[in-house]
């Protein structure tokens, strides 16, 4: 485990990449479905959207089903594929390079964890994000101020310091806004040192 001191902390939608990866990476998902025969899945992803549309489940239960379907009709190979092709096309580069640059870095993400466990970033990097099966943080979905509640819990409430926080929204990350010694707005390939 990394030291809970110095941390550089990064969004990851919006932030590390320019997209929301959920979204680009179902659609590559949903071509393989299709690809691949899987008419089946591939109806069952339509009719959990129009289900979410609709609002008769929340977003994290729609995403948590849709992980599922993922991890089921998919083989390693085709996953890591899919996200990692989503990642390269869409990197943010100058974000990016300071993320190669740093030490201790962290990305602390709404992204699904089965997406972000299988990207390859060229270096160790933490991944706190939604539905970790493989941690049990306090809050599954990681949004907002969630992500501090789980920076905390996977530093096990030492108290941590975060050097430097990288996001596209002040309004949602407020939270690590607030916590951390630095932070940047990201706008495009524009880093905006905002504290």
């Amino acid at each position: 485990m990394m030291r809970s001191d110095n941390l550089n902390v990064f969004d990851f939608d919006g932030t590390l990449v320019k997209v929301n990866s959920f979204k680009k990476i179902n659609k590559r998902f949903l071509v393989t479905l299709i690809a691949k025969f899987k008419i089946i899945f591939f109806i069952r992803m339509a009719a959990l959207y129009v289900i979410r549309k609709c609002g008769f489940i929340s977003h994290l239960a729609f995403k948590r089903q849709v992980v599922n379907i993922f991890e089921q009709t998919l083989t390693e190979q085709e996953k890591k594929h899919i996200c990692q092709a989503v990642f390269d096309e869409h990197v943010n580069p100058s974000v990016f390079q300071r993320m190669i640059d740093m030490d201790n870095c962290i990305i602390c993400t709404t992204a699904p964890f089965a997406y972000m466990s299988r990207l390859s970033f060229g270096k160790d990097v933490v991944i706190i994000s939604s539905l970790d099966s493989a941690n049990s943080f306090p809050d599954k979905g990681n949004f907002g101020p969630a992500k501090v509640v789980n920076l905390k819990a996977y530093f096990k409430d030492k108290n941590i310091q975060v050097a430097n926080f990288f996001t596209d929204n002040r309004v949602d990350d407020y939270a690590l806004i607030d916590l951390c010694q630095n932070a940047f707005i990201v706008e495009g390939d524009t880093i905006k040192k905002i504290k």
